[in-house]
């Protein structure tokens, strides 16, 4: 079998092979990928015991103890896939639901194979063509008279948000004035009111209760250069200083997030409502090839955001350790009025990056529950006066937990795919949960390492700024002397240890098995597969 060719004598026993497996591990290979071959290049239907010979490599445990057995099951997984996307072929969807079963029942590298393979199914998804460019006009306007064209009449009577102004208008919205922090931020903001004035023009869902915030157009120009601004804005430091912005009308809810509980009077109806609708509303624009790559910031090591070549973000997949999760939850970009912050959407290019942002929504919302219930306390963290890590699992409602999880899952599934996961107890279970408890409720890891090269990066200021910005005191910021050593801070808490993969690796195989289902389910909806099962 070393010569790939079409030859029914090689076929056969190659599938003998396969369904005894009674051979090593680099004849199982060689036999998988002479199947593939065949499958690849044959224009006769598939027999059914190739497909039988392929499935018998992702269950059987002969070659689990090898280290390059996921390359084994990948290709087997790979070669059922090519079957499953032959509409022509009978067995075409039982391929697909065996390997759904088979992703659902498995762990380690077979089921990561098995995820990959389910997660590469060509989708019918393509976003609008929104790019990012620099505005075409910037209006320069009195900042009084901007106010007084959206009936605001006293500019006194403000409240900041970040980097925007708010103002509460008569009719009981807010109108939000978003401040550039640098020119560079102006595309971005330019973006934002695209996206505003796109999703206004064609809703994800006219009978949804989200309101998109409007954007404000004067002058035929949505990004404005501040005249005669007053001095409480001139004083902002992160602001630029040519005070650029844009507007836009937004319900009077737009900054109430999802994860303050005194936002919230009736904490388990309300709750569970907030997400579940945000969740949906996430699927659905995934569903129209829209993204939002920010539903809450992820890294695994801000620090070396800099000199990282993936700019420290983080790749769930990976399974490494997750950066400040607390921190990163402190402003999440959905709230009881519905998703935020639109800078952040972008079209999808590559429906094969769908699986990744799939997993990457599931896990901003799953944070962001757990921020939930520790904001029902949210001065507690780090160590207790013995200096054992604070234990505040008692904050947590685990009944709630199981319920916020699965409504939300639901709901973004829905979205995405226009179907329910029916198979969802089978692979969220209490475990998980407990998982999530533990590693959340108990700050197992708040240590973070500045390393040398990372201190000899930064100018001396930039150095002391980093230090006191951390509760370093001034004191004994000069006594240490940059680049000398590594310095270890206290800055999570983290899930996980500094270098070390993140401490709950339950919650990594969760979302693989989730965003490939979703995949492969949206796979089915859009060829109409099911109505063809057996």
């Amino acid at each position: 079998m070393a010569v790939l060719c079409k030859n029914d004598a090689s076929l056969i026993q190659a599938e003998g092979q396969l369904l005894h497996q009674n051979i090593d591990f680099s004849a199982a290979y060689l036999a998988v990928q002479y199947l593939f071959f065949h499958i690849r290049k044959s224009l006769d239907p598939v027999r059914d015991q190739t497909i039988e010979a392929l499935f018998s490599v992702l269950r059987s445990q002969r070659h689990d103890s090898q280290k390059q057995v996921f390359f084994l099951h990948k290709e087997a997984a790979d070669a059922l896939i090519h079957i499953s996307t032959d509409f022509t072929h009978p067995f075409s969807f039982s391929v697909l639901s065996r390997l759904q079963d088979l992703l659902i029942s498995t762990k380690g590298k077979k089921h990561r194979a098995v995820s990959e393979a389910l997660g590469s199914l060509p989708l019918n998804i393509a976003g609008p063509d929104i790019e990012k460019k620099a505005p075409a006009d910037v209006c320069s306007i009195p900042f009084d008279s901007c106010l007084a064209a959206q009936g605001v009449l006293d500019i006194k009577a403000f409240r900041w948000q970040g980097r925007t102004l708010i103002y509460f208008l008569s009719d009981g919205k807010i109108a939000c004035i978003k401040f550039a922090r640098t020119k560079e931020d102006v595309y971005d903001l330019a973006r934002e009111t695209e996206w505003l004035s796109f999703l206004n023009r064609t809703p994800p869902c006219p009978d949804s209760n989200f309101q998109v915030p409007v954007p404000v157009c004067l002058h035929h120009c949505y990004v404005f250069k501040f005249s005669k601004a007053p001095e409480f804005i001139l004083n902002i430091r992160e602001i630029h200083p040519d005070c650029l912005a844009i507007m836009f009308i937004a319900e009077k809810d737009y900054f109430e997030y999802a994860n303050e509980p005194w936002h919230f009077q009736d904490q388990d109806k309300e709750i569970k409502a907030v997400f579940g609708r945000n969740a949906w509303l996430l699927g659905r624009l995934t569903s129209m090839g829209i993204i939002h790559t920010a539903i809450i910031p992820l890294f695994h090591n801000r620090v070396q955001h800099t000199r990282r070549r993936d700019h420290g973000l983080y790749v769930w997949e990976q399974g490494g350790r997750l950066d400040k999760w607390l921190e990163s939850c402190r402003y999440p970009n959905f709230s009881k009025s519905g998703l935020r912050d639109f800078e952040h959407l972008t079209p999808l290019k590559n429906t094969k990056e769908l699986r990744h942002f799939i997993g990457e929504h599931i896990l901003g919302f799953i944070l962001v529950m757990g921020s939930f219930f520790r904001n029902k306390s949210p001065g507690k963290k780090g160590f207790d006066e013995k200096g054992n890590p604070m234990d505040l699992r008692s904050l947590f409602d685990k009944p709630l937990f199981i319920e916020l999880v699965t409504e939300v899952v639901r709901n973004y599934y829905h979205g995405v795919t226009g179907r329910l996961p029916e198979t969802l107890p089978r692979f969220l279970n209490e475990g998980l949960i407990d998982a999530l408890i533990e590693h959340m409720g108990v700050d197992h890891h708040m240590e973070e390492i500045l390393r040398i090269q990372d201190q000899m990066n930064m100018s001396d200021a930039e150095f002391e700024h980093f230090l006191s910005s951390r509760e370093y005191e001034g004191a004994l910021i000069k006594t240490l002397r940059k680049g000398e050593k590594d310095i270890i801070l206290n800055t999570g808490p983290h899930l996980g240890g500094f270098n070390q993969p993140i401490s709950i690796p339950e919650l990594i195989e969760f979302l693989f098995c989730l965003s490939s289902l979703c995949i492969s389910d949206r796979f089915i909806m859009e060829n109409g597969l099911k109505a063809c099962r057996n």
